[in-house]
Order: C-alpha cells, then sequence, then structure tokens
C-alpha cells in the first residue's frame, strides 16, 4: 500500500499535567500551538513546551531551504617559517583551500572560516 507522508512544517511536544507527553502538528506556528492548548481540555495544565526539530522540518523551515553552516578550516602553523601573503596566510594556502573545495563539489560562494593555530609572529613580534 503506498500511502503519502506528510511531514508538518511545525511540531510542537508538551508535558501535561497528566504525565501524557504529545506532539502537536501545524502548517504555522499558531496552529500547532492552538492544537497543544486545546489538549489541556483532556489532559490538565502544560507542564513545559518545546519546538520539535526532526529531519524534515527546524522551526517551520524544509531543511532543504536552509542555509548550509560555512565550511571550517584550521591552519597549523607549527614548524612553518616560509614566506606569508598579505592576508598572514602562507603563500597559495587560500588557493588551495577553494581547489579542494571545488574537488569536494562545493561551490565558491559558500562561505569559508579559517582559524589559525600556532601563527607565526611577525618581525616586529617577540
Amino acid at each position: 500500500m503506498n500511502e503519502a507522508q506528510f511531514f508538518a512544517p511545525w511540531r510542537v511536544v508538551a508535558e501535561f499535567a497528566d504525565d501524557s507527553r504529545l506532539t502537536f502538528d501545524g502548517f504555522t506556528e499558531e496552529q500547532a500551538r492552538a492544537a497543544m492548548e486545546a489538549a489541556q481540555n483532556e489532559h490538565g495544565d502544560i507542564a513545559w513546551w518545546d519546538h520539535v526539530t526532526d529531519v524534515n522540518y527546524s522551526d517551520g523551515q524544509y531543511y532543504k531551504t536552509l542555509r548550509q553552516p560555512p565550511t571550517v578550516h584550521v591552519v597549523d602553523f607549527s614548524g612553518y617559517n616560509g614566506p606569508l601573503d598579505e592576508n598572514g596566510f602562507p603563500v597559495g594556502l587560500p588557493n588551495e583551500i577553494s581547489e579542494y573545495m571545488k574537488q569536494q563539489g562545493e561551490p565558491p560562494t559558500v562561505p569559508k572560516i579559517i582559524f589559525k593555530k600556532n601563527e607565526p609572529k611577525g618581525d616586529n613580534e617577540t
């Protein structure tokens, strides 16, 4: 039997005075909360409630439309004493990171964060 599955964009979970823990779905947050509040007639006062994030939605946003987190690269300068570019990275390193990301299928517009670990001191620093 082929049954269509429905994934509500909003889901809340609540625990009630009778110790029942139930989830409530809605096309909007207001619909989900209204269904939860209506359940108080049968289960008593709400002890606590929270939004539910599942594999399909996060706070009403479909997972495929959520922005991806930036790619994080850590550059360890331990033992490096070669030349640095104008941004303080080993010459050519940002290009190498971009090439690596292209090989992994990441478009060049994906945000990147680069952490410097054990950064070498400049000529004027001690």
